[in-house]
């Protein structure tokens, strides 16, 4: 079975490496505009060539919309450098598989609470149908009290867990990927709980979809 964490850095790294081989060869100008089109070319490509499992489709199909209705603007090879260097940092070739545990977790949540988060873990909030939260500061961030029990084998993490955020989005995926979770979007802000929006951390941060990558995050040079 594909991993998508494995398949994601497939495609980039291919991309890159190919778009530098033409630079390389002095077919392609080292240019944002020509490296961008070179780039929507290749997405269009690999997409119609089905070249990447399917499990990197949509990223595939958003890159290609953006490419037509942004253009230049869309960035591409920006984009994908910093996918490139993101799951680099977090998967290293010669690192076995990060074990998350319950305990990350709860120093987590002390360190956003320390931050004037209101954090709860007190109510189930998924497969309850619509829940609210009474919270009084901005910013807030609920576990699922069934998730936080049933989701661990011992202190592992085994299964997925829902994190539901309110406020500083930003904020939230700077801070848990500083404690070295992978964060992924689920909606911004229509969840299950009112007013929050849901995000997905996997075991080992084996995601099945793009991670979010901090805005401050820089790819090293």
């Amino acid at each position: 079975m594909a991993q998508y964490t494995v398949e994601i850095q497939r495609l980039v790294n291919t991309a890159l490496a190919e778009i530098h081989a033409e630079h390389q060869a002095k077919r392609l100008a080292n240019a944002p505009v020509a490296n961008n089109n070179f780039m929507i070319r290749w997405v269009t490509k690999a997409l119609k060539g089905q070249r990447f499992h399917r499990c990197v489709v949509d990223d595939l199909t958003r890159w290609q919309k953006a490419g037509r209705t942004k253009g230049n603007d869309s960035n591409l090879m920006f984009t994908f450098e910093r996918i490139a260097a993101f799951y680099r940092d977090f998967f290293p070739a010669d690192q076995a598989a990060r074990v998350i545990k319950d305990s990350e977790i709860d120093a987590f949540l002390d360190g956003m609470e320390q931050q004037d988060w209101e954090v709860t873990t007190s109510e189930e909030l998924v497969g309850v149908g619509k829940v609210q939260i009474f919270t009084e500061g901005p910013n807030s961030l609920a576990l699922c009290t069934e998730q936080c029990e049933n989701c661990f084998d011992g202190e592992k993490l085994v299964k997925p867990m829902s994190w539901f955020v309110r406020g500083n989005h930003a904020m939230f995926v700077e801070a848990a990927t500083k404690a070295g979770f992978m964060v992924h979007k689920v909606t911004d802000y229509k969840s299950n709980v009112k007013y929050h929006g849901e995000y997905l951390i996997y075991p080992e941060n084996q995601g099945s979809q793009l991670a979010e990558i901090p805005i401050s995050y820089q790819v090293a040079k």
